[in-house]
């Protein structure tokens, strides 16, 4: 079974089930970590307010609770900020020894919140520059244009060198901008020496230093290449072939997680010894 941290609630119940009875191996990432059942009580008469009650917890069978602690959070931020730190962070999760639990089989799982896979992906961390792309509709309204333009196209068509140029042709026209990571600190630092009454005295090395990463931005666009293909791709698809063309043209010919689960079920015995012998796929720490 594929999982991702968009896995939750009740197809985290089903990816315990599996895994816990053996019946199956979890690849991906950890899953989200939702196991609440909660319910809604009007608290006054004119609907404005409620109370979110939560009244039971979800367990799959080895006696594992799926909610993940609030102190692990879930949610990223919603600043541009904590959007792009969030981004490049590694947030796995860690597990003490006190919630070790055991498959039908006797394979160690693991507990305190969500699934943790079998065999691990990866997630992928996004630059800001593609993070921006997808929030500013870059791709989608791209898309749109091509495939306005190319009425004959079809879902299994290759972007090539030429479509990227395209692409950078067009975010250009629309005057897309993003702030990278450097410039969000050298604006933290502008402001401290603002705020001490100094910019007079750092202005030419904050100049020199925004130039400098001005010219960084500049490579940013060739280092996600690979990703801009990937999404110009995806939409593309999306719009001539809907959600079933994304997963036939995409996501089952290019997803890591479903070549690696490819790769498991081609490889002679490997299914059954890693149903068999298991592998610790979380970082364990001492009480």
């Amino acid at each position: 079974m594929l999982v991702d941290e968009g896995t939750a609630s009740a197809s985290e119940i089903v990816a315990g089930a599996i895994q816990d009875w053996d019946r199956g191996l979890i690849v991906g990432s950890d899953t989200y970590g939702k196991g609440l059942v909660q319910q809604i009580f009007p608290i006054s008469n004119d609907g404005e307010f409620a109370l979110k009650l939560t009244t039971a917890k979800y367990y799959v069978p080895s006696g594992r609770s799926i909610q993940k602690p609030e102190t692990q959070g879930k949610d990223h931020g919603t600043a541009e900020e904590e959007d792009e730190e969030s981004a490049e962070s590694d947030d796995s999760l860690k597990v003490s020894r006190k919630e070790i639990f055991y498959t039908n089989g006797g394979r160690i799982v693991y507990g305190g919140g969500g699934i943790v896979p079998d065999v691990t992906i990866d997630r992928e961390n996004y630059k800001p520059i593609e993070i921006n792309l997808v929030r500013q509709g870059m791709f989608f309204d791209f898309a749109v244009k091509y495939v306005s333009a190319h009425p004959d196209i079809k879902p299994d068509f290759v972007v090539t060198d030429q479509v990227i140029d395209e692409f950078r042709k067009y975010i250009k026209e629309k005057e897309f901008t993003y702030k990278s990571k450097l410039q969000l600190s050298l604006e933290t630092l502008d402001k401290s020496i603002t705020d001490e009454d100094q910019r007079l005295l750092f202005k030419p090395a904050l100049d020199s230093l925004a130039a400098l990463i001005e010219l960084e931005k500049s490579n940013d666009f060739n280092k996600s290449k690979e990703y801009i293909s990937h999404a110009i791709k995806r939409e593309i698809v999306s719009s001539i072939a809907g959600e079933r063309g994304i997963y036939e043209e995409v996501v089952l010919k290019a997803d890591p997680a479903v070549k690696k689960a490819l790769e498991i079920l081609q490889k002679p015995n490997e299914y059954s010894r890693l149903l068999t012998e298991g592998k610790k796929k979380a970082e364990v720490t001492k009480d």
